[in-house]
């Protein structure tokens, strides 16, 4: 039976409060009202527990209201329920509300509850005058709620964990006690053959410092689960890579990387109604085994990859730092193999294949096994292809919408191979950073865009040429300098350089990250977080790094004619980019209704295929010196 949390007694870390606190900041400043407070309840009083300080309100932390009273609060925490309030002066229900003693006649809020179901308070927003709360910024509050209900259930969880082992630890005490009272006499010896014997067999299928199963003992016990199921049923395999192992491990050291492991195994709890196992088979993977019933295979490991994400994208606590994990799964099952190496294999094989595609999970197909054989080969001629100078650069357009002006460009790897045709930007980045490569690629793109733009700032002098940069790249602690000396060499000031970074480069180490990025920073450089909006910590990311601007993804552009939620969403990031200060640049320009609407929501810079495709050098020149002509001929000058 697990023990009963008292949720009165967990306490909320000082780094969650600071969080909250960040909350009810950019709700005040984005839904514009006075006050944004988290409200906890007890017994007899609720207490203002976290409150927004930078709009003047008459709250302060710590304050109390006596239960009783009808409050707005009250109402939510006893019904369980949002409430929406325009006008309590208006409102026959509220007319009479304590709140208006304050001045507060509008009311917006949701209840915060812990994974038990018990209430912990609620979320709130007050204002002074009748608001409307339109959709938007309902959604916006469910959203924050969940938000702090995931830190709510991560508390829980750890308090819940706590209780469970001192329980655990009582029961084996005394369970040990006993045992030794009674046979200590008779067993000694035996006791002592047998723990030397099983600590052995143990300690040839297990791994010392997780205690899940090594490779040979997942080999051996997958084996027997495969020849040992029922006629009914299959064995699926997941297999988790994690890119950034490496990294927390040299950080935090090997210790820490086991416990996270384990923490990780801990949260996967819920699905143990299914049969499974845990292996280790080397330091920065895991493989589950389950057994399923035959007829819900699909849909079981569907529901598991979902299950397995959700634990990757949560977060991790390790001496006070907040660790993410970069997980990948790949996935194969019994019925394409019944040899319990070869599925290991090809579930490897799909989890790499993940890495490549930039997928989260991937099932193994002959198509998998195809990809492979492909990507080695790709591999081969690239390494060639360096040596031999075979890689080209292109330059796509960066553009005013309001002038239609070329402002810039971003450069992008190409490569024409003579038997396997273009290989694109993407690709390339991936082939070099798997076999080593990265660094060669990176400085031949850096150093070959900075020398090429150098002559292109004479025909417009606020010219930016966009570069992006790998996560390889920013875990280097010279990478700076490099940018600095390149720049030197090339006598092109820093200003006109712009490095693009994407989340998942950020995540591989984060402090690394942060002293790279700091470093290019203090140079001059232009930092823009690359396919914003993709990411699930991705607005955290523009608080911790100094970025200048970021780049809207082009998956919120394909449909903006059609979806109004993809409209919503770029209008809300534009607008907290425009309250951080940062340049805003949309990619996936492909038509006029395109262009319109970043015009309308004042975004700097455009791009995509409406105003040009990635093209040659050359190509490019020649079209920026038509572009100056006309800006300097007398017609353009009259108009």
């Amino acid at each position: 039976m697990t023990p009963k949390v008292n949720v009165d007694q967990i306490e909320i870390p000082i780094e969650i409060v600071c969080g909250w606190q960040t909350i009810a900041n950019l709700l005040s400043e984005i839904v514009t009202v006075p006050v944004a407070l988290v409200m906890r309840v007890h017994s007899d009083r609720l207490e203002v527990f976290c409150c927004n300080d930078n709009h003047p309100h008459p709250f302060h932390i710590g304050d109390t209201q006596e239960l009783g009273r009808g409050f707005y609060c009250e109402y939510v925490i006893n019904y369980q329920t949002g409430l929406k309030v325009i006008n309590a002066e208006q409102d026959l229900v509220w007319h009479q509300n304590p709140d208006l003693e304050y001045g507060l006649v509008a009311y917006l809020g949701v209840p915060l509850r812990w994974p038990s179901g018990e209430v912990f308070g609620t979320l709130c927003l007050l204002d002074t005058a009748p608001n409307q709360f339109d959709d938007t910024f309902t959604n916006l509050l469910e959203s924050f709620r969940e938000s702090i209900e995931s830190q709510m259930t991560i508390l829980y969880q750890k308090e819940q964990l706590s209780l469970i082992n001192q329980d655990l630890c009582n029961r084996v005490e005394t369970r040990t006690k006993d045992l030794v009272e009674l046979n200590y006499s008779l067993n000694k010896e035996i006791g002592k053959r047998k723990a030397a014997e099983e600590k052995v067999r143990y300690q040839n299928h297990h791994d010392s410092g997780t205690g899940f199963l090594n490779r040979l003992g997942l080999e051996q016990t997958l084996q027997s689960l495969v020849d040992n199921r029922s006629k009914s049923s299959e064995i699926a395999i997941f297999h988790v890579g994690f890119a950034n192992g490496s990294s927390v491990q040299s950080k935090h050291g090997y210790h820490a990387w086991e416990q996270i492991l384990i923490h990780f195994r801990q949260r996967l709890n819920h699905l143990s109604h299914f049969e499974f196992i845990t292996a280790r088979p080397s330091s920065n993977d895991l493989v589950f085994a389950f057994n399923v019933e035959q007829q819900h295979l699909d849909e079981v490991s569907e529901e598991i990859c979902r299950q397995l994400v959700k634990v990757s994208h949560s977060e991790f606590e390790l001496d006070g730092a907040r660790i993410h994990l970069h997980a990948y799964i790949g996935i194969s099952t019994t019925p394409v193999s019944h040899v319990a190496q070869t599925l290991l294999k090809q579930a490897q094989e799909a989890m790499r294949s993940c890495k490549d595609l930039g997928h989260k999970f991937n099932y193994h197909s002959q198509a998998v096994a195809d990809f492979h054989q492909e990507l080695n080969q790709l591999e081969n001629y690239l390494l060639k292809a360096i040596r031999d100078d075979d890689i080209l650069l292109y330059f796509q357009p960066k553009v005013s919408p309001i002038t239609k002006r070329w402002t810039g460009a971003e450069a992008l790897l190409r490569w024409r191979h003579p038997v396997l045709g273009d290989i694109s930007n993407e690709s390339l980045i991936h082939i070099a950073e798997r076999n080593g490569l990265i660094f060669e690629v990176g400085s031949f793109v850096l150093r070959s865009a900075i020398k090429k733009s150098s002559a292109w700032i004479n025909y417009v002098a606020d010219f930016k040429i966009s570069v992006n940069v790998s996560a390889v790249q920013l875990r280097n602690p010279q990478f700076a300098q490099q940018v600095e000396s390149i720049l030197l060499e090339h006598r092109f000031p820093a200003k006109n350089l712009e490095l693009e970074i994407t989340e998942s480069s950020l995540i591989a180490d984060e402090d690394a990250a942060l002293n790279t990025l700091t470093s290019l920073h203090a140079l001059g450089v232009t930092l823009s977080l690359d396919d914003f909006g993709t990411g699930y910590a991705t607005f955290n990311y523009l608080k911790k790094f100094p970025f200048d601007a970021i780049k809207i993804d082009k998956s919120f552009i394909q449909h903006l004619d059609k979806s109004d939620n993809d409209r919503e969403i770029v209008h809300s990031i534009v607008y907290v980019a425009k309250k951080l200060k940062l340049f805003v640049t949309v990619e996936g320009i492909e038509n006029q209704f395109h262009e319109d609407f970043i015009i309308q929501e004042g975004c700097e810079y455009g791009q995509g295929f409406y105003y040009g495709k990635p093209m040659t050098g050359e190509s490019f020149e020649r079209s920026l010196m038509t572009q100056t002509r006309f800006d300097c001929s007398p017609m353009a000058s009259e108009s």
